[in-house]
């Protein structure tokens, strides 16, 4: 069987689009989940004095990050949503019940 010439042509064609099909892959699926403050800088092209206003002003603790033996790790899944507005009923519950809770003990005072 004879194989023409510009069949050839895009088997080479091919076989690269794969090769950088699978690097594009395995960047993907081994991408960070938990990021320092710098990295989440990178991450999101913010300064990293943006990011620390972000964390006292906007981010929740236990949603957006963890502080962990002094360290402050954020939460990339959690951040994503966060741009994208995707923020979940169950995480608004949880804010408000957070809010509702700490109401609860200043009126206990």
């Amino acid at each position: 069987m004879n194989i023409p010439f510009e069949n050839l042509e895009l088997l080479k064609q091919i076989a690269d689009d794969l090769t950088i099909l699978k690097k594009h892959l395995l960047t993907t699926q081994s991408e960070k989940r938990w990021l320092s403050v710098k990295e989440l800088s990178v991450y999101l092209s913010y300064s990293k004095d943006r990011i620390y206003k972000l964390k006292w002003d906007v981010f929740i603790q236990g949603v957006h990050f963890y502080n962990k033996n002094g360290k402050i790790i954020f939460d990339r899944v959690a951040i994503d949503d966060w741009v994208t507005n995707k923020e979940t009923y169950e995480t608004n519950q949880s804010q408000w019940q957070t809010v509702d809770n700490i109401l609860s003990s200043i009126k206990e005072i």
